[in-house]
């Protein structure tokens, strides 16, 4: 009886280790999602302000400074602000749909719903984003004609020499941080996995 008794008080210490064990470890998990979510918020954040900001300096540069009158002019300004907006609009749909993914309910509700997030911001990445880069090009090369009116060749030459130059190194500096957020949410998907088991 005597050894039951031991045998019984060892199981439950085991128990007990492997509970603190379970709970640490669900903890540094829960941790390590909070952590990979807030980058991903403070990424959403820097993109709709780096959006907002050349928003803003385009419309007051074409209001301003050079108010266009062609027709096919107006067209370009208007693709490259709607690509701006709709891009901005994009950006509050994320952070509204990474809001309402919670991390205390059902953990496998939870785990479908940052899936289906994380396939939200790929569509975006791979469909939407080159999409409105395209109707923006196209609406930057749309005011050129007008431009060219007013300025010599070789300053239109340099203008639309250097939007490429530029376009290319936005590209490299806008693919890492959307790698940098891609994996981030592969990060959480996985963590909330282990969560499950």
């Amino acid at each position: 009886m005597d050894s039951d008794f031991k045998e019984l008080q060892s199981k439950w210490q085991n128990s007990k280790k492997n509970l603190k064990l379970s709970t640490t470890n669900f903890d540094s998990l829960y941790a390590k999602i909070k952590k990979k979510e807030k980058e991903n918020f403070f990424f959403y954040y820097g993109t709709i302000a780096i959006l907002l900001i050349t928003l803003i300096i385009i419309s007051l540069f074409f209001y301003y400074t050079a108010p266009l009158k062609e027709t096919l002019s107006r067209i370009g300004v208007a693709l490259m602000i709607f690509g701006l907006v709709f891009r901005i609009f994009i950006e509050i749909i994320s952070i509204y749909k990474a809001k309402q993914i919670s991390n205390i309910d059902n953990t496998l509700k939870t785990t479908e719903n940052t899936i289906k997030f994380h396939q939200f911001r790929k569509t975006i990445h791979k469909i939407i984003a080159p999409i409105i880069i395209g109707l923006y090009t196209i609406g930057f090369y749309l005011i050129t004609p007008e431009f060219s009116l007013n300025m010599e060749l070789w300053n239109i030459v340099l203008i639309d020499v250097s939007y490429v130059v530029i376009a290319v190194i936005l590209f490299i500096v806008i693919r890492k941080g959307v790698k940098k957020e891609m994996q981030k949410l592969t990060d959480i998907m996985k963590f909330k996995k282990n969560l499950e088991d």
